[in-house]
Parts: C-alpha cells; sequence; structure tokens
C-alpha cells in the first residue's frame, strides 16, 4: 500500500525511534524511505563557531549548509546498514511546513513518519505545528510516532502490535480503515474498533418513553456499524474486535480504553478543516494529537474520496505478509 515514505528530520537524537519505526516500515512494505530536512533561515549557529552577524559570509553559510547535508548522508547510511532499504535524502530550503507538503506531493509520498518530540516546533503536536499542517494541507496519512517505541522491541511495550480505532458512524471516519488494515497486516497487529455515544447522540423521545433503556436503540445501531467494518476487516486476514461505550468526555474515553487495552497505536481520520477543528465528535483529532500517550496515525481524506463503505480496491490491494 505504502510506496513512498517521508521522514522529516531535524538531526537530533530524539529521532532515532522514528527513524527506526520508518526503516521497519520501508523494509515491509519494500516503501522507498525519504529522509527530508528542511533548512528556513540560516542561523550560523549549529555548526559554525560563534562569530558577528556581519562575519557571516556566504563561504560561512555555505559551509555550514554542507556540514548538514555530510550530518543527513551520514543518517542515511546509517538507516541503509540496517537492511535492504532504498533511503533518498534531500537537504530543500523555505519554510519548514509548506516545503515538506510540497516537497511530499513531489515525489508521490504516501505516508509521513514524524517524532512526535522533535525539537524546532514539533516538541507538541498543535494547532499550528509542522505536524498539524501536514495532516490539515495534505490528504497523506501522517503516523506520530513516540519516542519509545519500535518494532521489534523485547517487550510488548515497544512493539506496535495492538491498534485502536475510534469511529463515529460516519463514512469519512470508515477512510482510516485500509490504512489500519495494511499496517496491521504487515504488523500482525490486532485491531479494535471503537464507538463512544455521549448523552449528546441520545434520541430525546428515548429517554421520555417509560420502560424502554434510553441507550437500547443508540447501542444496537453502534454494535452493527461496527459489525459491518469488523467484518471487511477480518474477511481480508485482520484480527478485529469492537466496542461500544457510554461517556461524557469523547476523547477521555478513547484515551482511557486504548491505556486498558495496553494500545500501541491510535488510528483517526479528521476533516482537518478550521485547524483540524472537527472528527465530528468536535476537537476529538486535536485533543488527541495533543493528549495521546501513544502513537497515532491521523488520516485527512481527500475531498475526491467517494462517500460510503470503505473503498473495495484499498483493501483488495492489501496482501497477507508471508
Amino acid at each position: 500500500m505504502y510506496k513512498v515514505i517521508m521522514v522529516p528530520t531535524e538531526g537530533s537524537d530524539s529521532e532515532k525511534a522514528v527513524i527506526a519505526v520508518a526503516a521497519k516500515l520501508a523494509q515491509r512494505f519494500k516503501a522507498d524511505l525519504r529522509l527530508v530536512r528542511v533548512l528556513s533561515a540560516p542561523t550560523g549557529s549549529e555548526t559554525l563557531p560563534p562569530r558577528p552577524v556581519l562575519e557571516i559570509t556566504e563561504d560561512a553559510v555555505r559551509e555550514e549548509r554542507l556540514a548538514r547535508l555530510r550530518k543527513l548522508e551520514t543518517l542515511g547510511s546509517e538507516v541503509r546498514a540496517l537492511g535492504d532499504i532504498r533511503v533518498i535524502t534531500a537537504l530543500e530550503d523555505g519554510p519548514v511546513a509548506p516545503t515538506l507538503k510540497d516537497y511530499a506531493n513531489k515525489f508521490n509520498v504516501d505516508l509521513i513518519v514524524m517524532s512526535s518530540h522533535a525539537r524546532g516546533g514539533i516538541k507538541r503536536v498543535t494547532l499550528g505545528s509542522v505536524t498539524d499542517y501536514l495532516i490539515r494541507r495534505t490528504n497523506i496519512p501522517v503516523l506520530v510516532v513516540r519516542p519509545t517505541v519500535s518494532l521489534d522491541g523485547p517487550s510488548h511495550e515497544e512493539k506496535i502490535s495492538r491498534i485502536t480505532v475510534p469511529l463515529d458512524g460516519s463514512d469519512l471516519a470508515q477512510q482510516i480503515l485500509p490504512h489500519v488494515a495494511s499496517l496491521a497486516l504487515q504488523l500482525n497487529a490486532t485491531v479494535t474498533l471503537l464507538r463512544v455515544l455521549t448523552p449528546s447522540t441520545y434520541a430525546q423521545k428515548q429517554i421520555m418513553q417509560p420502560g424502554l433503556p434510553w441507550w437500547d436503540a443508540d447501542m444496537a445501531e453502534a454494535d452493527a456499524y461496527l459489525a459491518d467494518a469488523v467484518r471487511s476487516l477480518t474477511e481480508r486476514g485482520v484480527a478485529a474486535t469492537k466496542d461500544v461505550i457510554l461517556s461524557d468526555n469523547v476523547t477521555d474515553a478513547i484515551l482511557d480504553f486504548a491505556t486498558s487495552m495496553k494500545a500501541d497505536l491510535i488510528a483517526i481520520a479528521t476533516r482537518g478543516t478550521g485547524g483540524m477543528s472537527r472528527f465530528v465528535f468536535g476537537t476529538v483529532a486535536d485533543e488527541l494529537t495533543r493528549r495521546s500517550p501513544v502513537s497515532l496515525l491521523v488520516f485527512h481524506p481527500g475531498t475526491g474520496t467517494i462517500a460510503g463503505e470503505v473503498d473495495a480496491s484499498e483493501f483488495q490491494a492489501l496482501a497477507v505478509p508471508e
């Protein structure tokens, strides 16, 4: 499913986990791995000794650029040494977020893997960050990796083996499923589909009917909705289960559920409009990106995607790993 994976990098030690995950995914999907660093305004502070601003000449800027390029190429060599991976390194100039977006579109990137604790404006995954910009301004899935995750760690907590997928009953939410299925198959992960019902979703007429539990109809509808999605996944070889829970706070419910299930990844679709302001529930997508203690896969479907059931062609392209 994924042919080109991009990792924005700043060359910091905190990125080791995200690069390791991206490298393993590139191996398993037989995808190209593009390590991209963007230089905005030159500072002369990272690789050059301190000097007065007036002494920052073109030669000094060129020297700093070459130093960063060498560091990036060294990183590329280290990743190639991990296995049979086609690694491409690129040092780009310009404003960070738009430059990464343009690069991803130019080279047909179909998965962006980023660290949630990188430097330079990505310390927090929040509105206005590079991560949020890429989620809102592209239709490329963004995998936000927590620093301690890996794909082959010695303990369960260090592996992506359990995926929680919040669904809200909309067609848009289900469009994350092909990506989840692809990852689950390649990582041999299990998937739990979750529907959270809140008081705002309950029909008032049900509450007023004596003797009828006010949650019955909504619970039954939600369970049937999830059952169809589970069936789509299991028919393709993905181990999937479902759960419906009641809560006054959707985000808290998702995070509590993911914690109780020891999930390693939460996967969501977002409308991506107005600063990622709606995941039908309201600000759930934004809150999850800021608060989730586990890795997060966020997908902003394109406007050209056909509404309705999950695209069967996406599923048919998935192959069960050998």
